[in-house]
């Protein structure tokens, strides 16, 4: 009993052991909120967007690879309404999975050959989905080539009267935190894609900042849309090659939730006319949202059925270690060598190596030297029969046997190996 509870106790130690040095260990998180993706039917998500221009005969496809797979034939080749350009590709920040250095250059590769790419950051509204994530600035500043900053509005509001006075700052954070904002979006000059849209819906589940962007290169950038009341810019287009990147500072204008508000849904006819061309594609980009056709080892290690089957493998492998497999005997503290026995393994594996004519022909030869040392001659294996032959105490025939067996293992034939051992053991008894 106590081997079979030290054996637990090892098991599941190096069970720990495995655990701790192998697999990933993935922080606890609450309910996730829907992540905006072309599937989600949820107030976030485009589904409405994706069945309205598929209804209106406009290509959509869900872009579920890595942005290297935009300039490849493989993805080209997935529908017959996809070309290299003239295509339009909607993406939200702040992403699931920002991609990395390799990923966004090929982007810009797809851009400047002639498509169009449209930038949803959640910067003047602040859904559910984008809390906890501090990468958004860093990822929307390498798409879109644009560096925000914070706008200070820390100094109270001003009226007519003068400076208005502060709320408690206790109070305003609380009823700040608690509820929810709506904004409005408006034309700033006239432009193509603002082309009858008069007011855009935003609305922000949490508060949001302020934000300013400015170019980080000399390319021009239009201000083409701004928030009603605080003029603060909103929509920013850039063009980058054959192609633009269109930059909105909210998330949420075209979500399921606020496309049928306002002038929302004009605004994105506005955008897909303006930019597509015939026969491209409307493209959401989900894979950064975590819908991907690739391995994705963080949705492999978080799958259930995963810790399911290694509960599994683990129980029947406690079973067999605890109740199948038989426990070693305890060694005893002095265990003397049989002697016996070592001579005969020793004897069987010279056995197995030596040939029986080799080992027949040895025997005769120790057996004539120790005659030949008797009678002081040179000891050199040969036989002495005339002096054997002379020897009353050999029983009648031993010498005849004897050469009879020395003249087969000479020449090669088939002997009696046994019988020749005790023949010579009988002959060195009798000559003692």
């Amino acid at each position: 009993m106590n081997e079979r509870l030290v054996t637990l106790g090892l098991a599941m130690s190096a069970l720990a052991l495995f655990y701790v040095l192998f697999l990933p260990k993935p922080s606890p998180e609450g309910p996730a909120a829907a992540l905006p993706t072309s599937v989600e039917v949820g107030p976030n998500g485009y589904q409405a967007a994706w069945r309205w221009l598929a209804a209106e005969g406009i290509p959509v496809l869900s872009l579920r690879e890595r942005y290297d797979r935009l300039n490849s034939d493989r993805l080209n080749s997935k529908s017959a309404s996809w070309r290299a350009a003239g295509n339009v590709m909607l993406t939200t920040l702040p992403q699931k999975d920002p991609p990395n250095a390799e990923e966004a250059s090929q982007l810009d590769l797809w851009v400047e050959r002639g498509n169009t790419l449209l930038v949803m950051a959640a910067f003047d509204d602040t859904p559910l989905w984008t809390v906890g994530d501090s990468r958004m600035v860093d990822a929307a500043c390498r798409i879109t080539r644009l560096k925000f900053d914070v706008i200070d509005d820390a100094a109270p509001p001003t009226t007519a009267a003068g400076p208005a006075t502060p709320r408690h700052p206790v109070t305003s954070a609380l009823r700040d935190m608690l509820s929810a904002r709506t904004s409005t979006l408006e034309p700033r000059g006239a432009h193509p894609l603002l082309d009858g849209v008069r007011a855009v819906s935003v609305y922000s589940e949490l508060p949001a900042s302020r934000w300013r962007a400015s170019p980080m290169d000399r390319a021009a950038v239009l201000q083409i849309g701004q928030v009603a009341g605080s003029g603060d810019a909103a929509i920013w287009l850039r063009r980058q090659g054959k192609g633009q990147i269109i930059t909105f500072a909210v998330a949420s204008i075209f979500s399921n939730r606020l496309l049928g508000a306002d002038d929302n849904a004009r605004l994105l006819s506005n955008l897909i006319a303006w930019s597509r061309s015939a026969g491209g594609a409307v493209i959401f980009d989900d894979s950064h949202q975590g819908l991907v056709d690739y391995y994705d080892a963080k949705a492999f290690f978080a799958d259930s059925r995963l810790h399911a089957t290694l509960a599994w493998i683990v129980f029947l492998w406690f079973v067999f270690v605890l109740g199948v497999q038989r426990m070693r005997a305890r060694a005893r503290a002095w265990n003397p060598a049989d002697v016996t026995a070592f001579i005969a393994m020793s004897g069987e594996f010279l056995a197995a190596t030596v040939t029986p004519a080799e080992t027949g022909a040895r025997l005769c030869a120790n057996f004539f030297n120790s005659l030949r040392r008797r009678l002081r001659l040179p000891e050199d294996g040969a036989p002495v029969w005339d002096w054997l032959s002379a020897q009353a105490g050999l029983r009648p025939g031993a010498v005849a046997e004897l050469r009879n067996l020395h003249e087969r293992i000479h020449a090669g034939r088939r002997f009696d190996l046994i019988r020749l051992q005790n023949l010579l053991s009988q002959m060195q008894g009798n000559l003692a």
